[in-house]
Parts: C-alpha cells; structure tokens; sequence
C-alpha cells in the first residue's frame, strides 16, 4: 500500500511537471460562499477595495494614479495611495488578492504593482483578505502570510488565457493554500 502511494505521488508530481499545472481544485477552496455579497457594484469590476502602499518617489504621481484607478471603476478613498516613508527603503514587494476577484482584474492589480511598486516576489494567502480586496505592497500580514513565487509563476498568473478559475486555482498551489488551517476571516 505504502509503494502504491509514493507511486501514485511520484505520477502527479510527473504529471504537474510535464504540463505546468495539477489537477483542477474544488470550488469550494477557490471562491466565497455563494451566501457572500461584495460590498460594490461588481458589474464594472471585482476589485471592491485596492490599498497600495507605494515608493515615496511616486508621491507627486498621487493625482495620476488616483485618475488612473478611478478610471478603471475602481473605488478611491483619500487613504486608498498611501506613501511609504521617505528614508525608510522600498515598500514590501507583495500582493494580495482576494477570491472573487475577476482574472482580468488580477492581472491589472499585478500590472499595477509592477508599475509602482517595480516587482512582485511575495503572494499574501487568500484566506486572509476580503474575497474583493486587493493590498499591493502591504505591511499588514507576517512573514508567515506571505509565500515567495519566482518570476516565471507571475508570468503564469499574468497569462491572459487563464480564466478566473484557473487564475484562483493556480494562487491557489503556488500559496500551497491546500497545506494550510482553513479558517473563515470574512
């Protein structure tokens, strides 16, 4: 029995190699609950709620970026752009996305961060924000909420082929989520 699992283990593993990803994961890990209302009008984006925490070099781009968000439907508070301080080295290189955001969405909330923030090397777990938030750079969670990806896998999560599913699915395994207490936050 025990040969037949290190098998079966050994033939995913091959199988997750050979084609870049795994077996399809339940629905049930990827998005809320359908008892789960966002908090915005969700027909013009599933970003309900995007922070950014960016570079003190931006701080007199603060007027543009805000025209750049708003113009992409995106709720803007006066604490929404916040400026990490002068002095005080580079903001963390991290992005968290929650579980009902649209893979269109994502990719722009990535694309944003690559712009402002100049990389993305951390993912902040899921299960930790709101299902339509998006933090970039975000100082809120440990290190232990973060998971370090390579390169290569955000230009995974930025293939505009993936869908919304496939999007999830792959935050999903590159956070190893599956490994990880599931605990409702929201």
């Amino acid at each position: 029995m025990k040969r037949l699992m290190i098998l079966t283990g050994c033939l995913l593993g091959f199988f997750v190699m050979l084609t870049g990803s795994s077996l399809a994961v339940s629905k049930e890990y990827l998005f809320p609950p359908a008892s789960y209302k966002p908090s915005c009008d969700t027909s013009k984006t599933t970003i309900c709620t995007i922070e950014l925490w960016l570079a003190h070099k931006h701080k007199k781009q603060k007027k543009e970026i805000k025209g750049f968000l708003k113009s992409k439907s995106l709720k803007v508070l006066h604490h929404t752009i916040q400026f990490w301080r002068r002095g005080n080295g580079h903001p963390p290189t991290n992005i968290a996305i929650g579980s009902a955001i649209s893979a269109e969405d994502a990719r722009l909330a990535i694309d944003i961060a690559l712009k402002y923030n100049d990389t993305v090397d951390t993912l902040i777990l899921r299960p930790l924000n709101p299902p339509n938030y998006v933090a970039i750079a975000t100082s809120a969670w440990d290190e232990e909420s973060e998971v370090s990806i390579k390169p290569e896998e955000l230009e995974k999560l930025r293939d505009p082929k993936l869908t919304t599913e496939e999007f999830h699915s792959l935050y999903y395994e590159l956070t190893n989520e599956a490994g990880i207490k599931r605990d409702v936050f929201y």
